[in-house]
């Protein structure tokens, strides 16, 4: 291996692909579903500046947590629940946690690295976008309460159209999400295992079953109308951001082909003294080049643990590895550009620093306490 495109093919696995459509499009349709079906009032209920702190995080971390989706797929979602009232704290948490860590990943990462850095993963991930979202709540929210509550309560249903109202959409966003879940099971990153036959059979099958029945149920249950605006919200966020993204990509390629790998593992070793013990401001220091990296470098989905499995294996400490298991899905530099269409540059400007010191705290503070890293195929004999 000579440069780090040829670890990580940008192209193939994410852009020129047409099984990435299956990942991608559910996002998009999930995001517009959300601004063009959720009453606001649900939002700003859970997720709002006004809703309880003790509800509203954990449930915007683990909504985050539930979808397979990269930190560029996470954006239109975000843009979603930010437009419908959601409060500032709560949508980066959402933000965060969403690519950082999801159910495919998660067995993914137990599966291909081992159960050691899997738990310190999720437990980092839940953390990490807990505090994250509180400090960006505090740096800029003022709990102000979201408008969207009182438009909300404007025009209530009676109990039988709530029901029936809320059944559909129960039934939208399952299908949608099951869609979403099983397409990005189709999806396979550049270096990780590939599905046998018969596996990735039955999932296009699932795949497949699924849109007929997502199909019949808006032919069904919805309105023309309600489709129309489900269209043009969506294509909205499709062409606010896509463009940007594909170019955003491009760029990060052509920077990755001319970066040495050797020079890149050079900076992740650890450093240990005469006793084996790591020492504290090497760790520390790796830990931070493995955050950075993690943060700048786009992974296409769930290619963050193939990426971080090979380095493993030549000899990379486990405070980077981890860093860029909760920062290489969970941030990117195209993803900072595409929030920065949503919200400030100052918000993105913090949202990264915060997530810097935040990992390569929780990172280095892990290193410093578990040993090192044995592949789990050193022990199958």
């Amino acid at each position: 291996m000579h440069s780090l495109s040829e670890l990580v093919d940008i192209f193939k696995c994410c852009i020129f692909n047409w099984g990435a459509l299956t990942s991608i499009i559910p996002a998009f349709a999930i995001a517009g579903a959300i601004i063009a079906f959720v009453p606001s009032a649900y939002i700003g209920r859970y997720l709002g500046a006004g809703s309880k702190r003790y509800i509203a995080y954990p449930a915007a971390a683990i909504a985050g947590a539930i979808l397979p989706a990269c930190s560029c797929n996470i954006v239109p979602l975000f843009a979603s629940i930010l437009k419908c009232g959601s409060g500032i704290g709560p949508a980066f948490t959402f933000l965060y946690a969403g690519p950082a860590i999801n159910l495919i990943s998660l067995v993914l990462t137990f599966k291909v690295i081992g159960p050691v850095l899997g738990v310190w993963r999720v437990i980092g991930v839940l953390l990490i976008s807990i505090l994250l979202g509180l400090i960006m709540e505090f740096l800029f929210s003022g709990r102000k309460k979201a408008a969207s509550i009182a438009q909300g309560a404007q025009n209530p249903m009676n109990p039988e159209a709530a029901k029936i109202e809320k059944t559909r959409l129960l039934l939208l966003f399952g299908l949608l999400f099951s869609i979403l879940i099983t397409g990005s099971s189709l999806v396979t990153p550049a270096g990780s295992y590939p599905l046998d036959k018969t596996q990735e059979f039955l999932n296009l099958g699932i795949f497949s079953g699924l849109v007929v029945l997502l199909i019949s149920l808006v032919i069904t249950r919805f309105k023309k109308i309600e489709l129309l605006d489900w269209a043009k919200q969506t294509f909205k966020l499709i062409k606010t951001i896509v463009p940007l993204f594909i170019f955003s990509i491009l760029i990060i390629g052509l920077i990755a082909k001319y970066i040495d790998i050797r020079w890149i593992h050079n900076l992740f070793s650890a450093q240990k003294d005469a006793l084996g013990n790591r020492l504290f401001l090497p760790s520390l220091r790796s830990t931070f080049y493995g955050t950075i990296f993690g943060e700048l470098m786009y992974f296409p989905i769930l290619s963050e643990i193939a990426f971080t499995k090979a380095f493993l294996k030549l000899g990379m400490d486990v405070g980077p590895a981890l860093a860029i298991l909760l920062a290489g899905a969970g941030t990117s530099l195209p993803g900072f550009i595409l929030i920065s269409r949503f919200v400030s540059w100052k918000k993105v400007v913090v949202y990264f620093l915060v997530s810097v010191v935040l990992e390569v705290t929780f990172a280095t503070s892990v290193s410093m306490t578990i040993g090192d890293y044995v592949c789990a195929c050193l022990n199958l004999k």
